[in-house]
């Protein structure tokens, strides 16, 4: 299956002064399946998975030591390095085969940005280029990534809807995760998601950061899935959990950092009447979110398929400002007196405004005063529902 992430990756990896390429996302998103794609168009390519114990005592930062094990410097090479948070030094590594084989291109991944950043640090400034990857998107599913632009409301390709809807249900309760996607039974799709939250989902999480309390840091995320689209109350939960209001903010922003949910905050312009503190979460993945609850009831039958389809839209936005590198950052907006808008994006080009409302089955367009008070800003408003969906992907 195709990837947007593919062509960019092939582009860096033709110019003459490639930087090292890091992938980083949540477990299970396509990461290593990435690096076996590029193993197999170059017939010049190592890859090694750190996870293998064996690669994490072999690679030392010492230029001889590294050339005795990938081969002469001055030959071309590509090195795909999978899990690259499990060796020791890694930063170090990377930038003495950037410095010192000038002829080695180098795709690495790792499961969280973060990680990696406080791995890499200052070691690898200026050398290297990151790129998120995520759960398939619609064009991926649709095989359509062709296209290099993400314009707004833009997609002409109106003979995709029906396989939009079609896929939308889905979507909604299983997720985009890739093995999850290809599979067709759906009693092996809830037995590979229940499996991925009860193993997979918080190994880096355990294994790196530490935690003493793994079961407070699987029920905290329980309690998120159950506030999609909502703000969220951090006080309450730490209630709930018996725990202190900093540890509730600390776990929830490591579960960013992993890359399994987001937050998204409250947009203000200084106004007295807007909350200033706010944010909502939203899951990376619905299938991982419906998975934490052991939901998997078909659509027809839920209550909650409203903030279902608000976190899938959002996702969709998100991803592709991401991938298309699109000028906004997202935010929702609220007032005291609670008129509100579900999504708004700030253009940080112009300073722009653009309000969106997502509703699953019908239109509502965003709230007259947050149009009236940033009328001179406005870049366009919108309503996103099920029947206009397929415009946005």
């Amino acid at each position: 299956m195709d990837r947007v992430i593919t062509s960019k990756i092939a582009k860096e990896l033709s110019s003459p002064k490639s930087k090292i390429i890091v992938l980083v996302g949540q477990r299970q998103v396509g990461k290593t399946y990435e690096l076996k794609r590029f193993q197999e168009l170059y017939s010049d390519s190592q890859y090694i998975d750190f996870e293998d114990i064996r690669y994490q005592q072999l690679f030392k930062p010492a230029v001889d030591e590294l050339e005795s094990i990938i081969g002469d410097r001055k030959e071309e090479r590509l090195l795909l390095l999978d899990e690259i948070q499990y060796l020791d030094k890694c930063g170090s590594v990377l930038k003495l085969l950037y410095d010192h084989f000038p002829k080695t291109k180098i795709i690495a991944t790792g499961s969280a940005s973060f990680l990696l950043l406080k791995n890499i640090g200052d070691s690898l400034y200026g050398r290297h280029i990151a790129y998120d990857m995520f759960p398939l998107i619609f064009r991926e599913i649709l095989g359509d990534t062709s296209c290099n632009t993400f314009n707004l409301s833009g997609y002409k390709k109106q003979l995709h809807k029906p396989s939009i809807n079609a896929h939308l249900i889905n979507l909604l309760v299983y997720g985009s995760l890739p093995d999850i996607w290809l599979e067709n039974d759906l009693v092996r799709k809830q037995d590979i998601l229940k499996g991925y939250v009860n193993s997979l989902l918080f190994k880096d999480i355990l294994e790196i950061e530490g935690i003493r309390m793994p079961q407070v840091l699987k029920r905290l995320l329980s309690l998120l899935s159950l506030q999609i689209g909502n703000e969220v109350n951090p006080n309450e939960l730490a209630a709930q959990l018996e725990i202190n209001r900093k540890t509730v903010i600390e776990y929830i922003a490591l579960f960013e950092k992993f890359k399994i949910l987001y937050t998204v905050r409250a947009f203000n312009d200084k106004q007295r009447r807007e909350i200033k503190k706010g944010f909502k979460v939203y899951f990376n993945d619905l299938g991982i979110r419906n998975a934490m609850i052991n939901n998997f009831v078909r659509i027809e039958g839920r209550n909650d398929v409203g903030a279902l389809f608000e976190n899938l839209v959002v996702n969709m936005i998100m991803q592709n400002i991401d991938y298309y590198r699109k000028p906004y950052k997202i935010y929702f907006w609220r007032t005291f007196t609670n008129a509100e808008v579900d999504l708004v994006l700030l253009n940080n080009e112009t300073t722009g405004l653009i309000p969106i409302e997502i509703k699953y089955s019908k239109t509502k367009f965003p709230s007259k005063s947050f149009i009236n008070s940033y009328k001179d800003r406005l870049e366009g408003e919108y309503c996103i529902n099920r029947d206009n969906l397929w415009k946005f992907i």
